[in-house]
C-alpha cells in the first residue's frame, strides 16, 4: 500500500512536503526512481515531491486529453505525462508534468526516459515545488533546449509562458493561450481554472472548430 504521508521520529507529516538528498549520482538516481514516486534530479539533488493535489490532477487529466487528442490529429508528435523523465544532462534529470516531443526527436524516447529536452513542457505549480520550478527547473530546461514552457499556477489562476531570449508572458482569467510550438493549439483558461465545468470532449472540439485541415 502506499501511503500520501511521510513519519520522520514517530511524527506524521501530511502533504506538500518535498525530501531532499545531496550529492546523487544519475546511476543512483535511476536505481531508486520507480513507477510509483514522484521524484527528480537536480543540480545532483534528489527532490522526492508528495501527491499531487486533486486540483492538480483534474488540471493534468485535461491538459493531457487535449494534448494527444490534438497531436493524434494533427499528427505533431507525442505527449508524456507524468512519471516518465526527461534527461538534460547527468546532473539534472526532471519529471515534467506534460512534455511534448515533436516526430523529428521521437527517436530520443528510450524506454524508461527521454534523452535531452523536449520541445514543450507544462508545469503544474504547488506551494511546495513553486519556487523549485520557477527559479531552478525552467531556467535550466531552457538554458538546455527547452523551446516552450507553461507554468500553471492554480492557486493564483495565472499561466506563465517562458521561451528562450522572449519575455516571460503571463495570462490570467478566461484568456485564450496559444502554443508557439504546436501549430493550431489554443486553450481558454477558464477551462483549467473550472475543470469540473468543461467536458474534455467539448474544449477538444472547440480547439479544431478554429483549425483548418488539410
Amino acid at each position: 500500500m502506499v501511503r500520501h504521508y511521510i513519519e520522520i521520529h514517530d511524527k506524521i507529516i501530511d502533504p506538500p512536503f518535498i525530501i531532499l538528498k545531496h550529492e546523487v549520482t544519475e546511476e543512483e538516481f535511476f536505481k531508486f526512481a520507480t513507477e510509483d514516486i514522484s521524484c527528480e534530479l537536480i543540480d545532483g539533488v534528489l527532490v522526492i515531491h508528495s501527491p499531487a493535489s486533486l486540483v492538480h490532477e483534474n488540471i493534468f487529466q485535461m491538459l493531457l486529453t487535449l494534448l494527444k487528442l490534438y497531436l493524434e490529429k494533427t499528427k505533431q508528435g507525442k505527449v508524456i505525462g507524468s512519471r516518465f523523465v526527461m534527461r538534460l544532462d547527468s546532473q539534472s534529470i526532471f519529471e515534467p508534468d506534460l512534455m511534448v516531443i515533436l516526430p523529428s526527436s521521437l527517436d530520443r524516447l528510450k524506454p524508461t526516459f527521454l534523452d535531452g529536452p523536449a520541445h514543450f513542457v507544462i508545469e503544474i505549480l504547488s506551494p511546495s515545488t513553486r519556487e523549485t520550478d520557477l527559479l531552478r527547473k525552467i531556467p535550466r530546461c531552457l538554458e538546455k533546449g527547452v523551446k516552450e514552457i507553461w507554468a500553471i499556477d492554480p492557486q493564483n489562476e495565472e499561466l506563465q509562458i517562458f521561451i528562450p531570449g522572449e519575455k516571460t508572458k503571463v495570462y490570467q482569467g478566461n484568456e485564450i493561450v496559444t502554443s508557439a510550438v504546436i501549430k493550431g493549439f489554443w486553450i481558454n483558461l477558464e477551462w483549467i481554472w473550472k475543470t469540473g465545468e468543461f467536458n474534455s470532449l467539448y474544449c477538444y472540439n472547440e480547439i479544431l472548430s478554429k483549425q483548418t485541415f488539410s
